[in-house]
């Protein structure tokens, strides 16, 4: 009997574009073998010799033999991805019924969580930051600072600051962190000037808080995490626990409405960091960039940063990145709204899978879309849809340019808004 796995190239349409995703799939699948190996023969390595840079130029590698484990992961992988792509070929467009199958009931409650509601009714500011960032972060902050400071011990330079350190506290890591949040307020060119007896830069508030030898020991010693106990591969392991900790609470204190995006935000940095990324069209071209999943009115309930490819195979790609970030509200019937970046047939037919919509804006370089809306020439106003089999909706509209967008949960037709 023949193996079902078996491909006729006369059956698949396979368009260039499918062509280019094979042969970078079997890049990954090489790299993700030499990978493995490296791992299993460095594994006894030490912190200090993990290089996290990445070598100038990658190569392809030929690997002659492969554990059965590894063939193994690397067939399912190829299987996935082969179904996926003949999957999106092989779509049936329909005419718009207006009556979509896959309408998933939204029952989940939302708003700010009990007890914070009560708590929080005549808060005031400070209440607010200290319900977000609470007392236990500043403790642990506290601590791995202390055990840093430990672990360097004195230095062999008699006048170096080091040999003054003093263990800091919980109450101290916060006046810390709030000349920080001053600083981004008050602007002066050097950090030293806040400390500054000079009538033009001189601050009253900074040396009332601690002293400038004091602030800058604690910004050279500052951690968030054991470094010998740290998860190396990771290229954020030195705030990994912060990140996963305020996670916790933005989930904890508020639950999300029906409607939530996914939003992109750059933090500035021009420092050497190896994920820094550059986008010309931002006003702060340089810095490290954040996904968050967001809902109204403006809350983030969830972000992670972007450090680059990290150890999973193709995982940084949009579909990864939305399915990553929305694992723990998936299935609950929410409707993620999307740009063109992220939304994609695949995106929509995994996301139905887990009971949950998408909507948002297309670019008409997916794969598996239908021709007849893509190729279609519009005059101002008309507008033209189709509905695959799962009721996933691919529309155009003509407005002063083409607009082409996706949902799972809405058929062709507008409403006038007043």
């Amino acid at each position: 009997m023949e193996n079902s796995n078996d491909l006729d190239a006369n059956f698949i349409d396979i368009s260039l574009d499918d062509l280019r995703d094979i042969e970078l799939l079997e890049a990954s699948i090489f790299d993700e073998i030499a990978r493995k190996n490296y791992l299993s023969e460095n594994k006894e390595s030490k912190i200090e010799d993990y290089n996290i840079y990445p070598s100038k130029k990658r190569k392809r590698m030929f690997i002659p033999s492969a554990s059965e484990s590894e063939s193994d992961d690397v067939e399912k992988f190829v299987n996935k991805n082969i179904d996926r792509l003949t999957a999106s070929t092989s779509q049936k467009w329909l005419q718009p019924k207006g009556n979509q199958p896959s309408v998933i009931a939204f029952t989940e409650l939302t708003d700010m969580r009990e007890p914070h509601t009560t708590q929080l009714r005549n808060a005031a500011p400070g209440e607010y930051f200290s319900l977000m960032v609470p007392d236990e972060i500043f403790e642990e902050i506290a601590i791995q600072t202390n055990l840093f400071a430990e672990q360097q011990g004195p230095s062999e330079k008699p006048s170096s600051r080091s040999n003054n350190w003093k263990a800091t506290t919980k109450v101290e890591i916060k006046l810390f962190f709030g000349l920080i949040l001053y600083m981004g307020l008050v602007k002066i060119p050097k950090i030293n000037l806040y400390w500054s007896t000079d009538r033009v830069f001189g601050q009253i508030f900074a040396a009332s808080v601690m002293s400038r030898n004091r602030f800058e020991l604690l910004l050279q010693k500052l951690h968030f995490t054991n470094n010998d106990t740290a998860d190396v591969f990771d290229r954020i392991f030195k705030i990994r626990p912060l990140l996963d900790s305020l996670n916790k609470t933005f989930k904890n204190i508020y639950a999300p409405k029906e409607d939530i995006c996914i939003a992109e935000s750059q933090v500035p940095f021009r420092g050497r960091i190896i994920f820094r990324q550059y986008n010309k069209s931002k006003r702060h071209k340089y810095g490290m960039k954040l996904f968050k999943l967001c809902t109204l009115p403006g809350y983030t309930c969830k972000l992670e940063l972007y450090a680059g490819k990290n150890n999973e195979l193709v995982n940084t790609t949009p579909t990864r990145v939305i399915m990553s970030i929305c694992k723990h509200i998936l299935g609950c019937g929410h409707t993620l709204v999307t740009d063109n970046w992220y939304t994609s047939l695949e995106l929509a037919n995994e996301l139905l899978d887990k009971d949950t919509h998408l909507v948002g804006t297309l670019r008409k370089n997916r794969r598996g879309l239908p021709k007849a809306v893509v190729d279609s020439k519009l005059k101002p106003g008309e507008v033209i849809a189709m509905e695959n089999e799962r009721g996933i909706c691919v529309l155009k509209w003509k407005d002063k340019r083409d607009v082409l967008m996706l949902s799972t949960k809405h058929s062709k037709g507008f409403s006038k808004k007043n």
